[in-house]
């Protein structure tokens, strides 16, 4: 995924829209197989990938419930780099930045005070797949607003 990035970045550093695009969409377009892909594979073999690390029975349990959460935003947390990436590429990169600091903190820290208030500790589990979803969806907008969504798979404009 690095070099298509760095691809990526180098067209919209030199004003190839075209390949920009072209490249912005098939690295979309890789994140999400494989995004789901890994998700796949994580959630089959949950149990045995947490027990190469631990025999305890409930740390087991406990790992593989917070495997299954971390996972749920797998599949499409790939479309949040690529965007930020694009966001930086073209120069704008505040949107980028704002993203960054909504996911690891601005939405996440409340999040998980609040979902283990309602919750417990499966909120807790939760909350960085929910705060990814979120912010995904908002990167999605702030790329469409830049350039009027460009990249369209399986019907979605992403």
């Amino acid at each position: 995924m690095e070099i298509i990035l760095n691809s990526e970045l180098y067209s919209g550093g030199i004003g190839e829209s075209f390949r920009f695009i072209e490249v912005e969409c098939f690295t979309k377009k890789c994140c999400l197989i494989v995004g789901i892909l890994a998700t796949l594979l994580f959630f089959v073999l949950r149990q045995p990938i947490i027990q190469m690390f631990i025999s305890d029975e409930e740390v087991i349990y406990y790992g593989v419930k917070m495997l299954i959460a971390y996972m749920l935003s797998g599949s499409v947390i790939g479309i949040l780099f690529v965007n930020m990436n694009c966001m930086q590429s073209v120069g704008d990169a505040l949107p980028a930045t704002v993203l960054s600091v909504l996911r690891q903190g601005v939405l996440l820290i409340p999040l998980l005070y609040l979902l283990n208030a309602i919750l417990g500790l499966n909120g807790v589990i939760y909350a960085q797949a929910l705060t990814d979803y979120v912010v995904v969806i908002l990167s999605i907008y702030l790329w469409k607003r830049n350039v009027c969504g460009r990249c369209v798979f399986f019907g979605i404009m992403l």
